[in-house]
């Protein structure tokens, strides 16, 4: 098995109107720029966004429609790979790209987050640029790009050998939801 099989791309119909719904509360919600692990630096992460917290009764809602649009998705994946031990969802990040807009080559598991597997959920794709695009993880050179689409879903594992990055947004808004379970 080569690395690239660990990735699951869906194209998945979500429908039009939940969609609209966390494009909207993302809009309402996404107001700061996010940081990157030692502080904000927009040379490496340039994305306005929010963390669903669960504190309000609004948040705890979106958090129940993401959870249930992973649900349904992630059977996909752990039939593939019988040992994903996923259990629970531990974080949900609404994204909004705009243009130049980008995420530079990172991976999503470290000893503070203990992440097993990411989820990506595309919301929209009235956009230019904003290429989900995979790195191998000995040269950092491009191995696999993905074209998000509405409704894309993407799993792979967050451990290191899965650097990933988030081309520049050229035109229009990228809107995304961005999970880890554990």
């Amino acid at each position: 098995m080569n690395l690239e099989e660990s990735i699951v791309v869906i194209n998945a119909n979500l429908g039009k109107d939940i969609v609209k719904k966390l494009i909207q509360y993302t809009d309402y919600k996404a107001k700061q720029k996010l940081k990157v692990q030692h502080g904000l630096d927009t040379n490496i992460r340039n994305v306005s966004g929010y963390h669903l917290d669960g504190d309000s009764i609004s948040d705890k809602v979106y958090f129940k429609h993401v959870m249930r649009i992973i649900h349904m998705f992630i059977k996909n994946y752990t039939i593939k790979f019988k040992h994903a031990d996923v259990r629970q969802l531990n974080q949900v990040d609404l994204l909004k790209y705009t243009p130049g807009g980008k995420y530079e080559i990172h991976v999503d598991h470290d000893l503070l987050s203990q992440r097993t597997l990411t989820c990506i959920i595309n919301l929209n794709e009235d956009y230019e640029g904003g290429d989900f695009i995979f790195c191998n993880p000995v040269t950092n050179e491009e191995y696999k790009r993905v074209k998000c689409k509405t409704g894309t879903i993407i799993f792979f594992p967050s451990s290191f050998l899965f650097p990933h990055k988030i081309s520049p947004v050229t035109k229009g808004k990228r809107y995304s939801i961005v999970s880890w379970l554990i």
